[in-house]
């Protein structure tokens, strides 16, 4: 088995320039080549204002940052270019955990990557959180956000996780998009997910509001006292995290990523990263 890191939703293609692009250079040196568009002058797309407002988000929540393995928490590039950052909190409610959130953050002089997840202590009541936003330059090139249901299986709390993503998804409808997400992406999903590609610099603001608004929406609908107590109170259901487990290991799988960052940072380092790290099973 071989995990597959963030680029997880889409096709390698989707990180490419368009095909009008014709260019000798591989995907790999396009991807990494300077932007020569005509919007060049414009300051290139940051994620770092979400990494910060998530870490707000969590700031009552446990950091569990002390627990990643020292390897995984920051990672440079086998280039030097690139940094990888890692952290880790528990959501907990009523000091007992309910799940774990984990973001990466990579960023270099020209590439942007955000990927968060939320993966539940008790799956078969509580969704999955799963957001990624990958830039190059001035473009989001993918944004892809979506609260899923990979092991519930109560018909009132999939009304529920619906209900809660129903009015969000049709706020961004208006993102630019020319492909559906791959099946496997969106076989654990209510539908109302957010998927944008090649997103102007100018419209990255809705991005950054997309994000926000769908982890707001998570947490206030599964990360409070009535909700929270409940899930909190529950026993650890080991087969039910085993499905969850499997859900992590078909995103590894299916993804086309893994060779991206294999690249930038070592396949071994990568292989383990997500299998040790981002991928694992929750904690609690």
């Amino acid at each position: 088995m071989h995990p597959n890191f963030t680029l997880d939703y889409f096709p390698a293609e989707y990180y490419s320039r368009p095909a009008t692009e014709h260019s000798r250079l591989g995907f790999f040196s396009r991807i990494m080549s300077k932007n020569k568009s005509p919007v060049a002058h414009q300051e290139n797309v940051s994620f770092e204002p979400l990494v910060d407002q998530t870490k707000s988000r969590m700031q009552h929540q446990i950091d569990e940052s002390h627990l990643v393995p020292s390897a995984f928490l920051r990672r440079d590039s086998l280039h030097g270019k690139i940094e990888l950052h890692a952290s880790q909190w528990s959501i907990q409610v009523a000091s007992r955990p309910i799940g774990s959130l984990r973001m990466v953050y990579i960023h270099g002089p020209k590439n942007q990557i955000i990927n968060t997840w939320v993966f539940p202590n008790r799956p078969t009541h509580m969704p999955v959180f799963a957001a990624e936003l990958i830039a190059v330059g001035t473009e989001v090139r993918v944004a892809f956000v979506d609260v899923q249901t990979p092991v519930i299986e109560s018909s009132s709390i999939l009304d529920d996780t619906s209900i809660l993503t129903g009015g969000i998804a049709p706020r961004f409808a208006g993102l630019p998009c020319n492909e559906d997400p791959p099946i496997w992406a969106i076989e654990s999903s209510q539908g109302n997910y957010t998927y944008a590609r090649n997103v102007p610099v100018d419209c990255f603001h809705q991005v950054e509001e997309c994000y926000t608004v769908y982890l707001d929406a998570y947490l206030k609908g599964f990360v409070n006292k009535s909700v929270g107590s409940g899930l909190a109170a529950m026993e650890r259901d080991e087969n039910a995290l085993d499905r969850l487990q499997a859900y992590q290991h078909h995103h590894m799988q299916s993804s086309p990523g893994n060779k991206f960052l294999s690249k930038l940072f070592g396949p071994d380092w990568t292989e383990s990263f997500m299998r040790d790290f981002l991928f694992a099973k929750p904690r609690g």
